[in-house]
């Protein structure tokens, strides 16, 4: 199967998230939220308020390859591929806390490139398959809360882009018991988060979640 999907998207409203510092009074929330805790309704906190947007575009490619290798002989007859390739291009326009039209970006969460590839055998009793998941850059967080970051001159919030590798192997050992191994992250990708405008880059965050084994076994009566 080989398919090809062009999608576009007029987005008229997209609900972003902002960070508001006000006083606690001037919040409207009750100080009864406070109590048990040191603060008081004059001290300043920092609010996550979500506004609507006035929207932006989105456009996009999306192909797919399947392919059951049945041509071949013998055992690699059980042979398989499955391709995936994902291009999106969008322009939202966000704005400052105070309502005011900020800079003009890509949605957040959203990678312009992305891929996965699977290759994978089914066989009688065995079966195993292994993937990869990739994505470029994408931001997480636009305007940037940090002096000299949120301007309408373009600051923002980004996450480094990753390759996720994984693989998993079953094997039936009767007609009602199977015996499974999973793997995920088998590489220990790492994640970078970074804050920018358009002259500087600053790391913001880097974490490895390391990589997850999981031994199983099913048996249905």
């Amino acid at each position: 199967m080989l398919g090809a999907a062009l999608f576009y998207k007029d987005i008229e409203s997209f609900i972003q998230t902002t960070r508001q510092t006000m006083v606690y009074a001037d919040s409207g929330l009750p100080p009864s939220l406070l109590d048990g805790t040191t603060a008081t309704v004059d001290d300043e906190f920092v609010f996550t308020v979500p506004i609507n947007t006035p929207g932006g575009d989105l456009e996009g490619v999306e192909l797919n390859y399947t392919q059951p290798f049945t041509f071949l002989p013998g055992l690699w007859s059980n042979f398989g591929v499955q391709l995936n390739y994902t291009y999106v291009d969008s322009e939202i326009q966000y704005l400052l806390s105070n309502g005011t039209a900020a800079q003009k970006a890509p949605m957040v969460g959203q990678s312009q490139n992305s891929w996965n590839a699977t290759v994978y055998y089914e066989g009688e009793r065995f079966s195993g398959r292994i993937s990869a998941t990739n994505r470029n850059d994408y931001l997480i967080q636009v305007p940037g809360t940090e002096v000299g970051f949120d301007s309408a001159a373009g600051g923002y919030h980004g996450q480094s882009g990753t390759t996720i590798l994984d693989a998993s192997i079953r094997y039936k050992l009767s007609d009602n018991a199977e015996l499974s191994l999973e793997a995920q992250n088998l590489t220990n990708e790492a994640q970078e988060s970074w804050v920018a405008n358009p002259t500087t880059t600053l790391p913001l965050e880097y974490s490895e979640t390391g990589r997850n084994v999981l031994l199983g076994l099913r048996y249905k009566f």
